[in-house]
């Protein structure tokens, strides 16, 4: 119902609210906006800092007048609502999970494809710079700010240890996007999808036996540790997140309001932003690595293989995805090749 009734007002609110003009005010910045900035993890994620050094960064630069509020754990709705909370102006701008909607962004989620990435840091310059020639159409709604990933990601489980594909099959596991899923079902079990606030407590239930997160997942914000005993030690994906903003809100900024927001969504502020979270990321898979009582489960070269011969069919499948929206696969990821061997963050 919330929902509903903010999706209701939302024209007035980004037409009305979020940018008034200052009766008599001088100067290129007299027009005066507010950035409402939603997402769906926790205050204490290591996403509020960029967000708070972003928002400083353009109200300094506008003197004033482009403020930016912060309002995180879904207050303004879930994470799978983000997209369209962004498009209708419920939210300013907001974190996008285009996994949450599968199938909606196929371009895109050329990012999540197995053994793709190398290093999360660099991969965001390239993955913005990268991203921004298709954005205007797949991603029309919005106006495209930054594109990043987590940092490595792999299987975690409760009672099971997995070194090859094989010992997957039959398991149930929490997969962190569309991409995800369609691994687990290719390797025969069974993708389950919760938010990731929720998914501790299916492991601890034993609804699933398995989760796909992060290395640092262990003994981060959300604290796996607590309920799996086993990881595949195998960089195995990134997943894509989106920052974009309300375009009805960029329009009606002043020209030189428009030139700050352009200056603050670069590919060099992608990774700024995004940063403090992967420096996290980096001292909590440290830490997870330090647990007495974890296995940490190492593969050899012929092992790799068979993970990297596994994933095809996802290959295979993201292909079909891009064909049926008129573009060629085979371009999108070589363009999207290029730009992470530019910044050395091809796996």
């Amino acid at each position: 119902m919330k929902y509903g009734l903010l999706l209701a007002a939302s024209a007035l609110a980004v037409a009305g609210a979020s940018v008034a003009m200052t009766a008599g005010a001088p100067g290129a910045y007299a027009q005066k906006a507010n950035i409402k900035l939603s997402y769906w993890v926790p205050p204490r994620h290591p996403l509020t800092p960029g967000y708070k050094e972003w928002g400083k960064s353009i109200e300094k630069a506008t003197g004033g007048a482009v403020t930016t509020t912060l309002f995180p754990s879904s207050q303004l709705g879930s994470g799978r609502d983000h997209y369209d909370m962004v498009k209708r102006g419920i939210a300013g701008f907001g974190l996008i999970n285009p996994g949450y909607t599968p199938g909606r962004f196929p371009v895109l989620g050329a990012s999540d494809l197995p053994f793709m990435h190398s290093d999360s840091l660099r991969g965001a310059r390239a993955l913005t710079r990268w991203y921004k020639k298709y954005a205007a159409k797949e991603m029309k709604d919005h106006y495209v700010c930054h594109i990043f990933t987590h940092d490595k990601a792999t299987f975690h489980t409760t009672k099971k240890q997995i070194r090859v594909p094989a010992d997957v099959k039959g398991l149930n596991i929490r997969s962190a996007n569309q991409t995800m899923s369609r691994f687990v079902s290719a390797l025969g079990a069974n993708p389950v999808q919760v938010p990731i606030m929720e998914a501790k407590d299916t492991l601890a239930k034993g609804i699933t036996d398995g989760i796909t997160v992060t290395h640092g997942g262990l003994t981060g914000t959300f604290k796996f540790k607590d309920v799996v005993n086993y990881t595949l030690d195998v960089p195995l994906y990134m997943s894509t997140f989106e920052h974009g903003m309300n375009k009805r809100l960029y329009s009606g900024m002043s020209a030189s309001q428009r030139r700050v927001i352009d200056d603050h969504c670069t590919p060099e502020w992608a990774a700024k932003v995004y940063k403090p979270w992967y420096d996290t990321a980096k001292g909590d898979e440290a830490t997870g690595r330090a647990l007495k009582d974890h296995t940490w489960t190492k593969v050899n070269a012929s092992e790799l293989k068979q993970w990297r011969d596994a994933a095809k069919p996802v290959v295979a499948l993201w292909a079909a995805s891009v064909k049926k929206v008129g573009l060629d696969p085979d371009a999108v990821l070589s363009d999207l090749r290029s730009e992470l061997k530019k910044e050395n963050a091809l796996f």
